[in-house]
């Protein structure tokens, strides 16, 4: 896999975006400075522990952001633009990825159980230790993407255009794949004889 390209955390100037009112740069947010926010872009932004149950997000961009111990289950990121961010021992369960283009992003032990990833584009994308049980990622792009010992089981995953992924090392029980999504993936020897299983293959000794 091609290495992922972390966040830049550095100070700028602030500037205009197109499709953004403005940006908030080289910022560090807690749960006492956190506010709503629509419009806007973060540029070189760290998030910790906060909880976003509360808080507004419409129409941001996240550029070079760090979120640590957050808990951002239910929020929505329609058609937003997520480049360079970690996600770092958080909760995004039921978080809604629609139409986002996700470009050199990590999620390190979190917990995205029920999450939706419809009609998403992705260019180096990185789940490690991560839950996504019971997940939807379907109508996706992706370009350079790996599971790294992750729980996928009763994921559907349904009408994906990829070059090929590994779940080799991560568990992937109950899975509902299509045979579109399911050309190029690696899994290992267990996981294929399942997999045949479910698509009516019989295996016999």
């Amino acid at each position: 896999m091609k290495k992922i390209i972390e966040p830049k955390i550095k100070f700028t100037d602030y500037f205009i975006k197109d499709n953004y009112e403005y940006s908030i740069d080289n910022k560090e947010f807690d749960q006492n400075n956190i506010e709503d926010f629509s419009n806007i872009t973060f540029n070189s932004c760290i998030f910790n522990k906060i909880d976003f149950n509360d808080i507004k997000l419409l129409n941001v961009e996240f550029v070079d952001c760090i979120f640590n111990n957050c808990d951002l289950s239910n929020k929505s990121f329609e058609n937003a633009g997520i480049h360079r961010v970690i996600f770092n021992n958080s909760k995004l369960i039921g978080v809604s990825f629609s139409e986002v283009n996700l470009k050199n992003v990590m999620f390190n032990n979190c917990n995205l159980r029920y999450s939706n990833f419809y009609s998403v584009n992705v260019d180096n994308l990185l789940f490690s230790e991560c839950t996504l049980e019971e997940s939807y990622i379907t109508e996706c792009h992706f370009k350079n993407i790996n599971f790294d010992k992750c729980n996928l089981n009763k994921v559907t995953i349904l009408r994906l255009e990829h070059i090929g992924f590994d779940l080799s090392n991560s568990s992937i029980d109950d899975i509902n794949i299509d045979l579109q999504s399911l050309k190029g993936i690696s899994v290992n020897m267990i996981e294929a004889a399942m997999l045949a299983r479910y698509l009516g293959v019989i295996i016999k000794d």
